[in-house]
Order: structure tokens, then C-alpha cells, then sequence
């Protein structure tokens, strides 16, 4: 088994349109059809095809991943190649707390979906993203979390609307509601679940290849791991997983030793979203599941 953990040292930023570039700002300001972001899944991990620049690269949707610097990360020769402007430096902070300053740029524009969306800011991946992720280029939330996001894994998408289309033909949220819990990170799908032993805050995270909490958690809240697996993996399945008056159970979570941001304790990963259709509504702030 194996469970993503490099999510945490790849940085996914946000976007700014520039007025006057051919369909910069249409997203933004029309009731029209979503991008269509088209999966292929590698070591569990979602990938898509967008064109920086002119050039078609694959890309992590990665709706946890990201601050306030840019909406990308992207491999240096990938920024080369796009023209990139340099605009200084980004700070981030990887699974261990160890600080890294990471170049960040501008590139001229970006192609997702048939879309044109000019002046995107972007920061320059980390090497070991570059030697261990399957691809080290991020679209990140600070991109995602403009829209309103629909997750179907199961139909190998993630579709981007417009956050104030009203008429979305052919999406079926379902009638489960789950607040977003406040945070001291922007731009962060985060919420509350009822466990037997207590509550959690859990991140929405595309990127992570299954679910799991953080074994400071589970000492906290005297969970108990069931028996460690051949490789070593320890899991809790809790009875109950209960938010919105709904219960997800039966659900698995693999206990790590991370140190995660103080917004949340764990992550519900992708075989939560294998179950379950999901909708992030960041302007109402809450999330729908089917």
C-alpha cells in the first residue's frame, strides 16, 4: 500500500486574470459552461492535461495543496518554456515543518480546457516533488476554489462552474450538506465529522490516495489502531462517521505520522471520493455529497 504524503511539499497558488486577454475573464463574469478537468489516475493520484503556454503538461489537481502565492507549481522547465516572469520568492512549509523559499513567477497564460486564462501566477517546485511525485506541476486550491467544483472519480472528472451559475444541467449534488468549517489557512475545504471517540476536522484532499487521520489524533481521542498490516500501515474503522445527520461509515483511515496544519487532523482521500460525487461551494461555504 501506498499513501501519498508529497502532497504536502508541492505548493499550488492563486490566479490573477488580466482584462482584455481573449476569454481571461469570461469565467468570471458569465453564466456559462464549467472546464472540464479529465482525469487519469497514476499511483492513486489525479492527473490532468492543461497547455502552459503552448505547451500540454500534466498537472495534480489538488484541492489541499497551495497558499496565497500562486495558482500553479510547475517544474522549472516548464516555466522556462512558458516565458515566465520572475516575480520573487514564495515561502512554504513541507510535512516536517521544515521552511523552504521557492522562486515564484508569472506566466503569460494558461490553456485548461479550451479556456484562456492570462497572467497566471505560479511557483517553482520543489526538487524532491520533481524525483517522487507523478508529475511536479500543482494546480492547486487557490485555482480550484474559484469555482464551484464537482469531483466525480468515478467518471474520471473534476468540473470547474463558474461559482455563480444558478442552471448547472446534468450535475446532481445530492441533498447532503456539510458546512466548511472555518479556517486560519484561505481558500481551505475543511470539515467536522462525528467519530465514536469524539469529533475530527477533515480536509477534502484530492491528491490524497486514501483516507487517514494523524497519529497525534488518534492518541488524542484514545483511538486504538487495528493490527499493522504487512507493511507496517495501521488503520482505524470507526463504527460511525457521521456529518450533515449522515453517516459515511463504513470508512477506513490510515494512521501517519504527519505533522499536519492546525486547521485539520486528517484527510478524506480518494477512496472517499470513489464512493461519492462531491460539490465545493466556496461562496456558500459548504460541501455537497451524493
Amino acid at each position: 500500500m501506498q499513501v501519498t504524503r508529497w502532497s504536502w511539499v508541492v505548493l499550488g497558488l492563486a490566479l490573477l486574470a488580466t482584462p482584455g486577454f481573449p476569454a481571461a475573464t469570461g469565467l468570471e463574469s458569465q453564466d456559462v459552461g464549467p472546464m472540464h478537468l479529465r482525469l487519469t489516475f497514476v499511483e492513486s493520484t489525479p492527473l490532468t492535461t492543461v497547455f502552459i503556454g503552448t505547451r500540454a503538461i500534466r498537472a495534480i489537481v489538488d484541492t489541499s495543496a497551495g497558499d496565497a502565492d500562486g495558482a500553479l507549481t510547475l517544474s522549472r522547465e516548464v516555466i522556462e518554456s512558458a516565458g515566465g516572469t520572475r516575480l520573487g520568492v514564495a515561502s512554504m512549509i513541507e510535512q516536517q515543518g521544515r521552511r523552504f523559499i521557492r522562486p515564484r513567477f508569472r506566466i503569460p497564460y494558461m490553456i485548461v480546457d479550451g479556456h484562456v486564462i492570462a497572467d497566471v501566477s505560479a511557483v517553482e517546485a520543489l526538487p524532491s516533488a520533481i524525483q517522487t511525485a507523478p508529475s511536479p506541476n500543482v494546480i492547486g486550491k487557490f485555482f480550484l476554489s474559484r469555482y464551484f467544483i464537482v469531483i466525480d472519480f468515478a467518471a474520471a472528472t473534476v468540473s470547474l462552474w463558474p461559482p455563480q451559475t444558478l442552471n448547472r444541467p446534468g450535475v446532481d449534488c445530492g441533498r447532503t450538506r456539510i458546512p466548511m468549517d472555518s479556517t486560519t489557512e484561505d481558500r481551505l475545504a475543511v470539515s467536522s465529522f462525528d467519530i465514536p471517540a469524539g469529533r475530527v476536522r477533515l480536509s477534502w484532499s484530492t491528491s490524497a490516495s486514501r483516507s487517514f487521520l494523524a497519529e497525534t489524533t488518534a492518541k488524542k481521542l484514545r483511538l486504538v489502531p487495528a493490527n499493522a498490516e504487512t507493511d507496517g500501515a495501521r488503520f482505524l474503522r470507526p463504527t460511525t462517521l457521521s456529518a450533515a445527520g449522515r453517516n459515511f461509515a463504513p470508512m477506513e483511515f490510515v494512521v501517519l505520522p504527519l505533522q499536519l496544519s492546525t486547521d485539520f487532523e486528517g484527510m478524506l482521500g480518494r477512496d472517499f471520493f470513489d464512493q461519492h460525487l462531491v460539490c465545493l461551494d466556496y461562496q456558500r461555504r459548504e460541501v455537497r455529497v451524493r
